[in-house]
Parts: C-alpha cells; sequence; structure tokens
C-alpha cells in the first residue's frame, strides 16, 4: 500500500501510516511505519516497524528495525539501529550502530544457524530474541561518527557521544564519554545548569516557541540563560493547561 505522501517510484511502502509531507526516497523499503509531518527517508534504507516524529531526518543507506524517533531528529548515512527509542533534537552522525544483537559466546558456537534458518541447518523451535532489551536514546543528545551503542545501553539527556566510542553502560545526562570502551570525560555543564536544562524540558516546546527564542538556545550557556529556558518551558505548560 501506498501511503499519502511523496515517494519514489523505486520505493516500495507496505501498510504504511504516512503524513502529506513525508517523503521517501529512490530504492527504499518500508514496512509497518508511521511518517511524521516533513520527515524523510533518504535513498537505499530499509525500515520496519518504525515511528519517525515531526521532521525526522532519515539519511541513506539506513536499516532500522522497530526504532522511534522524536521530533527534529536526525541520523547521517549508513546509520543501523535495532528496537530503540531516540528521543527528540537528537543529532546522530554517520555509520553508528545502535543495539546490534549480541551473539551467545556461552554455547559451542557463536554463529547465527542456532536461531536462523538460512545457513541449511533447521535452528530449533526455541530462537533468540534480538528485541529483548530496549535502547533509549534520552532528548538532545549528539552522537558522532563510527560509534557503537550496544544492546541495553541508556543515554541521558543532553549527553555527547565522542567519535569512535563504544558504549557498554548507560550514560548520565549531559555527561560528554569517549573511548572503547566509553567512559565519562567531562561534563558539559555544572550541576545547577544541567539541573536546570533536564528540569525544563524545553524539547517537549512547540517549535513555534522555540524559534521565538531561538536566542536562549544560540549563546554560551550561563546560569541565567538556563534559568530562563526552564522558566520558558514551565510558562509555556501553564498556557498549554
Amino acid at each position: 500500500m501506498r501511503a499519502d505522501c511523496y515517494a519514489d517510484k523505486t520505493a516500495v511502502l507496505e501498510n504504511v501510516n504516512a503524513h502529506g509531507s513525508a517523503k521517501v526516497f529512490k530504492e527504499c523499503m518500508v514496512k509497518d511505519c508511521t511518517l511524521g509531518e516533513k520527515s524523510s527517508v533518504g535513498d537505499f534504507s530499509r525500515l520496519t516497524d518504525c515511528h519517525l516524529g515531526q521532521n525526522v531526518l532519515v539519511q541513506r543507506n539506513a536499516l532500522m528495525f522497530s526504532t522511534r524517533m522524536g521530533t527534529c531528529s536526525y541520523v547521517g548515512k549508513n546509520f543501523v539501529s535495532w528496537h530503540c527509542e531516540i528521543g527528540k533534537f537528537c543529532s546522530i552522525s554517520w555509520n553508528v550502530s545502535i543495539g546490534g544483537a549480541n551473539h551467545d559466546y556461552s554455547r559451542a558456537t557463536t554463529h547465527s544457524f542456532l536461531y536462523s534458518n538460512n545457513f541449511g541447518i533447521k535452528a530449533p523451535e526455541e530462537t533468540y530474541d534480538r528485541f529483548s532489551q530496549e535502547c533509549t536514546i534520552g532528548n538532545d543528545v549528539w552522537i558522532a561518527a563510527n560509534v557503537c551503542i550496544c544492546r541495553g545501553v541508556r543515554i541521558g539527556n543532553g549527553a555527547v557521544i565522542a567519535a569512535g566510542a563504544v558504549v557498554t553502560k548507560d550514560v548520565e545526562p549531559y555527561t560528554i564519554v569517549a573511548g572503547v570502551p566509553a567512559k565519562p570525560v567531562k561534563k558539559r555543564f555544572n550541576d545547577e545548569i544541567i539541573t536546570y536544562l533536564n528540569d525544563s524540558n524545553w524539547w517537549d516546546l512547540p517549535l513555534a516557541v522555540i524559534e521565538d527564542n531561538i536566542h536562549l538556545f544560540n549563546q554560551k550557556m550561563t546560569k541565567q540563560t538556563a534559568k530562563e529556558i526552564y522558566d520558558l518551558s514551565r510558562r509555556s505548560i501553564k498556557e498549554e493547561s
């Protein structure tokens, strides 16, 4: 079934609920997905059981299974994800992998013929569940190029994952991590500023409100600026209620 959105003539859409402004480019396969307003899926991508929010951008050659992405988040080319929740305003670079399946190394072999019938050996009825542990990426997270985030890891709001890192453990909000395995380098801000930003939930503001107050986001962070962002979010919540 072709959804009511722009789709290249070479794209295949099956059971897709898409906003009329969404775009799916050439040679894509999109199945059992929801595509939000002004979202786009780049060339040669494969998406199954995914939900893309408003203004979500997926660049070419993505491979995504059971993944949700929030407003204004984007991923670079060659992105891979399994069973993960990605928050709003996340910046994810190219060649990033989140939540890849683990192989059980406690048995005689780590090969996937133990749970796949693709190799001429009938797998036992008990199959490996690669979706039992969800990865969770918070809001406003920056993940640089060539990062691997392992199955079941949680990344806090505002965190930064340095290029080439292999993340095997949870990352605290507004913390920069780097290395193999990834370890904390420093906090982005002091604890008081982090508390204001983390508690503000500014990423839930209407886009028009963020645009009207973009000066608050486009300057070096201070305690005063963080408090103004917090107050802005509190006012917006009051007005909506």
